[in-house]
């Protein structure tokens, strides 16, 4: 039976830490927001390496407190200011990434806030399935 590449990812998103495996839901909901952007699905080991490096990024001290999706958003902008081909190239426009990136930062925070509309924004960004 063929693989889809969100189960790849998922089997992808376990690993050990302090000994003991972890799920990594936020790098799994991320990554799995940008398989669409891919320029082909048998990158998808490659998204879940970028993955790793974005819980890393994450789990800094002095980011560890930030709001998710800001983290996204900056993890992204890094990339892109280091011109990182390791894993822009995965994508079929960079600036895809960056953008879907903010959309779900503006449409997180829009739902925090209450804001008219922020169902849509958040099924839109693709947070939200209902």
């Amino acid at each position: 039976m063929a693989h889809s590449g969100q189960d790849a990812l998922k089997d992808a998103m376990y690993w050990k830490e302090k000994g003991e495996m972890y799920f990594h839901i936020d790098a799994y909901n991320f990554g799995n927001s940008l398989i669409r952007l891919l320029k082909d699905e048998s990158t998808i080991i490659a998204l879940a390496e970028m993955m790793k490096s974005y819980e890393q990024y994450k789990s800094h001290p002095s980011r560890v407190m930030a709001p998710l999706y800001a983290n996204r958003l900056k993890y992204v902008e890094k990339l892109f200011r280091r011109d990182d081909q390791r894993y822009l190239a995965l994508f079929n426009d960079r600036k895809d990434v960056i953008e879907l990136a903010r959309q779900q930062k503006d449409a997180h925070t829009a739902g925090m806030l209450g804001t008219p509309g922020w169902q849509k924004k958040m099924r839109d960004a693709g947070i939200w399935g209902g």
